[in-house]
């Protein structure tokens, strides 16, 4: 009697999906990818809109944090004190969660329809970002056992 081939269990997905840029925005983002990657889960993140520039070289340093309530001049003093808050508690700056998410191999999708809006082109991302269609991305992210937006 031959025992029957033992199917190991597909990888879990989780499709997350960035379309504003705020401090806020790329914390909550960045975590999860981040953790997600690391518990071995096949992760990827749609950039649409304005969270493309999350994507785009230099630009993870303009994020602000915008206080609920609190007037858009107060968002500099809050991300200033935010950093300082990351730099005492050793917490990493996004532009580093970004840099580690990719290490660890969370995808980096951009919008090809919202590049296409704001005329950027692959030479306007980071090394390793694939522009993609929506289409294309729901065919991918259809069956993941997490979907967030962000």
């Amino acid at each position: 009697m031959t025992a029957e081939p033992v199917t190991p269990p597909s990888r879990r997905r989780v499709a997350l999906v960035c379309t504003n840029f705020t401090m806020q925005s790329a914390f909550g983002l960045l975590i999860i990818a981040l953790n997600s990657a690391r518990l071995g889960f096949e992760t990827m993140i749609y950039f649409t809109f304005e969270g493309l520039k999350m994507i785009r070289p230099g630009h993870l340093e303009a994020l602000r944090y915008y206080a609920t309530g609190a007037s858009a001049d107060e968002a500099e003093e809050k991300t200033e004190e935010l950093r300082e808050v990351m730099d005492r508690r050793d917490i990493p700056y996004p532009e580093d969660m970004l840099a580690m998410s990719q290490l660890e191999g969370v995808r980096f999708l951009a919008c090809k329809t919202s590049a296409d809006l704001f005329e950027l082109g692959q030479e306007d991302f980071i090394e390793g970002v694939e522009i993609m269609l929506a289409e294309d991305f729901l065919k991918k992210a259809t069956g993941s056992d997490l979907h967030l937006v962000f």
